[in-house]
């Protein structure tokens, strides 16, 4: 993969957008009316249920940063990012980026990718993100975050075996957020050499969405009334009538923080977890996985539709703002 072609096509775009100004949105209306994709057959519940009883085992315990269940869980993940067949980086070791956190313990993120078919969007990079690592001494992360990690690779199964995208998807499995989002901002600081962050234009990110039964709403943040990711939303969630989807709110809490205080757009899925954030009660016997497997088929139905809409994602990214909204 080769990216970075921001410099020579702004121009172009801007001309684009006062044209979308007229035009666009009537399109862009008709084409969200398509919603919910095509490519979604249903979230199969007992592969979610599986993959987030391993990754919050007690033999994992916790996946703290560069212990033996954190390397347990990168491997897992990238064997299934492999059975997937999605992409490496040129600048990975296989689909990891290794990093040492503040604590000098040693990790690393794991990217794969799905290349865009599109010849003038397919550079374009939709980052849909979940963070791999917990704290231990048996806080074991079932729904902190063992829950994104194991939507993100359901979506990634039905996405790679479906029909091409027009923008690139990056799934990445962050390490160290619990630290303060540190795999995120290694990632964008030190990029693969073939990783242009200039190209992307949007992260959906997915943490703690295990916990729906315990107030009953996901919240999307960052889906604040003049984002397309908004637009999306607004046709998506009533394919989704057993959720209820708090809109509008924004957070800067998550590995979204690394995007959006960059100028990058982002959606952070989330559900509350009052009793058990943080503590040993955080179980894979708690989940509410018939909810899971819904915000994970609404998740990705928003990056399907990010990836192939004809809106113009790009005029939206500026690196010198912070879009984060709080």
């Amino acid at each position: 993969m080769v990216y970075g072609r921001r410099t020579w096509s702004l121009l172009v775009r801007h001309a684009r957008y006062l044209l979308s100004v007229l035009l666009v949105p009537a399109l862009a209306s008709c084409e969200r009316a398509a919603t919910p994709s095509e490519r979604d057959a249903g979230m199969d519940v007992d592969a979610l249920r599986a993959d987030l009883a391993y990754l919050a085992s007690p033999e994992l315990d916790g996946r703290v940063p560069g212990s033996a269940g954190d390397e347990a869980a990168r491997a897992y993940v990238s064997e299934r990012f492999g059975d997937l067949g999605l992409g490496s980086s040129s600048g990975t070791q296989g689909y990891a980026q290794p990093f040492v956190d503040s604590d000098g313990r040693a990790t690393a993120n794991l990217l794969g990718f799905l290349p865009g078919a599109d010849d003038d969007v397919g550079e374009e990079i939709i980052v849909l993100s979940a963070h791999l690592d917990h704290l231990g001494n048996g806080r074991l992360g079932a729904n902190d975050n063992a829950s994104g990690v194991s939507a993100l690779l359901a979506i990634a199964e039905q996405l790679s075996a479906g029909a091409p995208l027009r923008r690139t998807i990056l799934f990445a499995a962050f390490g160290a957020e619990e630290a303060g989002f540190e795999g995120s901002a290694a990632f964008l600081a030190s990029p693969p050499p073939d990783v242009d962050p200039s190209d992307i234009v949007y992260n959906v990110n997915l943490d703690m969405i295990g916990a729906y039964d315990q107030t009953g709403t996901v919240d999307a943040l960052g889906s604040m009334p003049d984002t397309y990711g908004r637009a999306v939303l607004d046709d998506l969630v009533d394919a989704y009538p057993e959720l209820d989807v708090g809109l509008g709110d924004a957070s800067d809490l998550s590995d979204n923080a690394t995007f959006c205080t960059v100028g990058v757009p982002y959606v952070f899925f989330w559900t509350d977890d009052p009793d058990c954030y943080h503590e040993t009660c955080d179980t894979a016997e708690r989940i509410d996985y018939e909810s899971l497997a819904s915000i994970a088929g609404l998740t990705m139905d928003l990056v399907g539709a990010l990836a192939d809409t004809e809106e113009d994602l790009l005029i939206a990214v500026d690196a010198d703002a912070d879009v984060c909204g709080t």
